[in-house]
């Protein structure tokens, strides 16, 4: 099963991201994935793995910089894009294919998460299995430039995973910085990117041009 177009009929959502890119000298491309309970782990992460195949293909083609390709994920994206960033077998011989990465709202340490039914509806209830596929130890050890964010007002489970992967990253020696989306919710977070509020966007510049 396939999500379809990402951009909703009636919404900028997420259709204000690649105006947003486009407004500033990027080339925005949306991407999905195929969904649980038909698709199963590691099918999302297999789609991004041939999303950026085909960008990196196809860049110079579409106005674009095949070295400078930035994979974005918010929600499930996030928690899916994570995934990719941190598991070798997903990568081609070069690594990632990626410049960097934004993760805006993701699920980092299997073993601390409170997961709800879509969670094992993708990952199944193989404890051991699942546990393997926490993408915590992989984004610590990626040399990979990476923007990770997440919002005041996130919900419960979002707030504490950010918590875990800064606690993580800091007893590696490597703390990161978490941007914290003041005033935002789950939503409004990505919702703001191509408006005037630019809490996270001029974040996600300052990662793609230092």
């Amino acid at each position: 099963m396939w999500g379809g177009d990402k951009h909703l009929a009636e919404s900028p959502f997420y259709s204000n991201i690649g105006a947003w890119a486009a407004r500033n000298g990027m080339v925005g491309l949306n991407m999905t994935y195929r969904l649980a309970p038909q698709a199963k782990w590691p099918a999302a992460q297999e789609d991004i793995g041939r999303a950026v195949a085909w960008i990196k293909a196809n860049a110079a083609e579409l106005g674009g910089d095949a070295t400078r390709i930035y994979l974005m994920g918010h929600s499930a994206g996030a928690s899916h894009v994570a995934n990719y960033m941190s598991h070798s077998q997903f990568h081609g011989v070069a690594g990632p294919g990626v410049a960097g990465a934004i993760i805006v709202s993701a699920f980092y340490d299997f073993e601390t998460l409170n997961a709800t039914g879509t969670f094992f509806q993708y990952h199944g209830n193989d404890r051991a299995q699942y546990l393997q596929r926490s993408p915590l130890p992989g984004l610590i050890a990626s040399k990979v430039p990476m923007l990770f964010a997440v919002a005041e007002h996130d919900t419960p489970e979002f707030l504490q995973q950010a918590e875990v992967l800064r606690k993580g990253f800091c007893n590696a020696g490597r703390c990161q910085r978490i941007v914290m989306l003041s005033g935002h919710s789950h939503m409004s977070e990505v919702y703001s990117i191509n408006t005037a509020d630019t809490g996270l966007s001029s974040e996600i510049l300052s990662l793609i041009k230092p």
